[in-house]
C-alpha cells in the first residue's frame, strides 16, 4: 500500500467510525445511557467534527501506530502527523455528514429535522438498565 492508499483506508474507516458511534442502532442503549449520564458526551457524541477528531486518534494509532516499529522509524514520525491527521479526520467526517445529511432530506423529504439531536432531543426515554 502506498501512502495515498493509507490515507484512503484511515478516511473511509475514520467517518465509518464515527457514524456508527453517533447513529449505529447497535450502540443506543449505551450511547443513551451516557448521554442521560453526562452532558460532556451528549455534546461529544451529536457532533460530528468532535467525533471524527477523536475517531481520527483512534483510527490513526491503530492504524499507524505499530508502522515505526516493523519499518525502522522513529516514534517521533509518527507522532508528527497524529494532530494533523486528527484535525483532517475532523473536517471530513463534518463534511460527509452534511453531504449525508442533505441526500438523506433529498431521498427522504418527510423527514423533517436532521437526525443529529440537540439540547434533550435524541434521547430515549426507555429505561434500559446496563
Amino acid at each position: 500500500m502506498n501512502r495515498l492508499d493509507h490515507l484512503l483506508v484511515l478516511t473511509l474507516a475514520t467517518y465509518g467510525l464515527c457514524y456508527i458511534l453517533m447513529y449505529g442502532s447497535l450502540l443506543n442503549r449505551p450511547r443513551n445511557f451516557l448521554m442521560r449520564r453526562f452532558g460532556w458526551f451528549r455534546r461529544l457524541i451529536t457532533c460530528p467534527l468532535c467525533t471524527g477528531f477523536w475517531c481520527g486518534l483512534v483510527t490513526y494509532n491503530w492504524h499507524i501506530g505499530p508502522m515505526p516499529k516493523a519499518n525502522g522509524l522513529s516514534d517521533l514520525f509518527t507522532l508528527t502527523f497524529m494532530f494533523p491527521f486528527a484535525c483532517y479526520s475532523a473536517i471530513i467526517c463534518y463534511t460527509l455528514h452534511l453531504v449525508t445529511e442533505i441526500l438523506l432530506a433529498k431521498a427522504y423529504p418527510s423527514i423533517e429535522k436532521a437526525r443529529c439531536p440537540q439540547e434533550e432531543e435524541g434521547i430515549d426515554n426507555t429505561n434500559y438498565i446496563i
